[in-house]
């Protein structure tokens, strides 16, 4: 047997056992909060905001899990520290969340996932702060960064990427939202207002990214590095994104079958939430595999999360949550074209295992 055949299998190996553990979690957890609280509405219950939140992390704990398990290379000193405050973090939410907090909460006003103020563990938001702020330290030293390398998680090269694109995909969104107001298919839930919308944005991504990272890490390390990095070697680039695109939309499917998105919609809801996927996946790959860091994916998903609720408030709330642009088809349509821009990159150049 060649090596590159074991590699193969290997590869294999490790995408079964991850996305075994990962779709179980879900499916396990989103069902049992189903029984206990109903379906997801449109303003989700306290219970039911914290496990969409506890679902983001199950990816990358799972990613984690499977890098010790196989005994991954690019673990370093490095990575555990960072990894380490990750865990931390996904402990104590769930005890704090679930349980009881240790030390109270904060209250947050507009943060991402949730277009109303919410209670933040205080706990949990000190070790989300203080593992952002070792992010950082560690990214300052060339031996350091080095360690991080492997693992994608320093800031990675091309950093001019995390300016452009950003500001591309931020456009595009609030565009669409605002053609939602222009062409009659929505309403703002308070008043059109963009200079509200922009002065109520800018300081909640900034929160948001500070005590709410670990939550897009969890699942932007699970997908856009552990996953990617085992699908694209074994199909190539456009076949791999492709196809990660899909897992990534089916892994909503139970979450969509219980309310969320697509309220009442659960088939058709599942269909375009894996077109949604798809698009955004290769959005969101382009950008990992441009800078070789997980971080800009994890700004990424951060940047719209946090968008879409506020743009709802001050630019239109779609009347029809299909048929529309912003979070519809209208608005997927529209970032289509930037996602077949990207393909036309280099980046996607990969030579299969065969």
């Amino acid at each position: 047997m060649t090596t590159k055949v074991m590699d193969k299998q290997k590869l294999k190996k490790e995408l079964l056992l991850f996305l075994i553990i990962t779709f179980t979690a879900t499916i396990l957890l989103t069902f049992a909060i189903y029984f206990i609280s109903g379906p997801i509405s449109s303003s989700p219950s306290k219970l039911w905001y914290t496990s969409l939140q506890v679902c983001m992390l199950i990816p990358a704990s799972t990613a984690l899990f499977c890098m010790f398990y196989f005994r991954s290379t690019s673990i370093t000193r490095e990575t555990k520290i960072i990894f380490a405050f990750f865990l931390i973090y996904v402990i104590l939410f769930c005890f704090e969340s679930y349980v009881k907090p240790i030390l109270g909460t904060v209250e947050m006003p507009m943060v991402a996932l949730q277009p109303t103020s919410v209670e933040i563990p205080l706990i949990s938001m000190i070790v989300a702060f203080t593992g952002i702020l070792t992010v950082i330290l560690l990214n300052l030293k060339k031996k350091w960064r080095a360690g991080l390398e492997p693992a994608k998680l320093f800031w990675g090269r091309n950093l001019k990427n995390y300016l452009i694109i950003p500001i591309i995909l931020s456009l595009i969104t609030v565009f669409s939202f605002i053609l939602n107001y222009l062409l009659g298919l929505g309403l703002p839930s308070k008043k059109f207002d963009l200079y509200l919308f922009f002065s109520t944005l800018l300081p909640s991504l900034t929160l948001s990214f500070l005590v709410l990272w670990p939550n897009y890490f969890g699942e932007e390390y699970g997908w856009r590095v552990y996953l990617q990095d085992r699908l694209l070697p074994i199909l190539g680039g456009y076949k791999g994104v492709l196809l990660l695109g899909i897992i990534w939309g089916l892994w909503h499917a139970p979450l969509i079958l219980v309310g969320l998105n697509f309220p009442g919609q659960p088939v058709l809801g599942i269909v375009l939430m894996i077109i949604s996927t798809i698009i955004m996946g290769i959005i969101f790959s382009y950008a990992v595999l441009k800078t070789g860091s997980v971080w800009i994916a994890v700004l990424l998903h951060l940047i719209l999360d946090t968008i879409y609720p506020i743009a709802q408030y001050y630019i239109a709330t779609p009347f029809n949550p299909v048929f529309s642009f912003g979070t519809g088809i209208y608005g997927f349509a529209l970032l289509a074209v930037l996602a077949v821009i990207l393909l036309r990159s280099r980046v996607w150049k990969i030579k299969n295992m065969e």
